[in-house]
């Protein structure tokens, strides 16, 4: 079954395609030592898109790893130990142990010195000398690289919806379009609303810090839900949030792009007590509406000027 997103043209090529299984799930309640049944839907979908940032990924690891490798086989050194654990560390960083054969042998050769200095004769006395060295051996598993390859873009999804109340094109839509909760986290991580480090001692700072953040966080989460609500209500999209490409247009703009239109905004307080203040543009007033926000908030004549 062909996959298609609500706003795209019937000449567009399909997102997606997919198919589903429906399962009856059995489980024995250990209180009641009675069984319990339901029905789960196994949706299996493939995504295009995906598919070729995975395949192309995975091309990288192969490519990077092969090149470590083959550095490392240079210079393999004589610890065969050590060379083990260098090998699986390359797999390991690159993520492709699946994808390689690697092997080390032991080569034993025998070499002629020669005893004394200076320039030898063929009189000269001489010795035998055994020495051994280390050689590494790597291959990329073809067919493992081709399965993978075959894999890639398929996804599982697994619902208890019936299918006359949620269709697989549906579903594929709803969890698109659904609140990821890693997205906050992440803004308290690394974000706009970075939590860490905390250079408070005291632990009633720290607590109040983390209320602060907490409720800017659910500022930032209910900007971003009612301006997307409003775009897909609509059935608009917003333009000029990506630098260096002005008429790039997106339906789920971030609250950190829509906040960043406004950073250019200047309030001048003159001796005079004028007050001045950069004057709107057309997306700032656009996000404005958006957001459900007068344009008053902008208005000089209401904001106090101290002398």
């Amino acid at each position: 079954m062909e996959i298609r997103l609500p706003r795209q043209e019937q000449e567009e090529p399909a997102v997606g395609k997919g198919f589903e299984i429906e399962l009856g799930k059995f489980w024995l309640n250990p209180e009641t030592n009675k069984w319990v049944r339901w029905h789960e839907r196994y949706l299996i979908v493939y995504s295009r898109s995906l598919a070729t940032a995975q395949i192309r990924g995975l091309q990288q690891r192969l490519n990077q790893a092969q090149t470590a490798l083959d550095k490392l086989a240079g210079k393999p050194g004589n610890d065969k130990e050590q060379l083990n654990r260098q090998v699986e560390a390359i797999l390991k960083r690159y993520r492709v142990g699946e994808f390689f054969a690697v092997s080390t042998t032991v080569v034993l050769t025998n070499q002629t010195r020669h005893l004394r200095r200076g320039r030898p004769s063929a009189n000269s006395p001489t010795e035998q000398v055994n020495r051994e060295y280390l050689q590494l051996h790597c291959q990329q598993q073809t067919a493992a690289i081709e399965t993978a390859q075959q894999l890639a873009g398929w996804r599982l999804y697994v619902t208890n919806a019936p299918a006359d109340l949620l269709t697989l094109p549906q579903a594929v839509i709803y969890y698109r379009n659904e609140w990821l909760l890693e997205r906050s986290f992440h803004r308290l991580k690394r974000g706009q609303l970075p939590a860490l480090p905390i250079y408070f001692q005291n632990q009633d700072r720290i607590t109040g810090l983390m209320f602060l953040l907490t409720l800017a966080l659910r500022v930032f989460t209910l900007i971003e839900f009612i301006v997307r609500q409003t775009l897909q209500r609509t059935q608009q999209s917003l333009a000029g949030l990506y630098e260096g490409n002005p008429k790039r247009a997106t339906e789920r703009p971030s609250t950190e792009q829509l906040l960043k239109v406004f950073s250019g905004i200047t309030l001048y307080c003159l001796p005079n007590h004028t007050i001045l203040i950069s004057p709107l543009s057309d997306l700032q007033r656009q996000i404005l509406s958006l957001m459900k926000l007068p344009y008053s908030l902008y208005q000089p004549h209401l904001i106090p000027c101290k002398t």
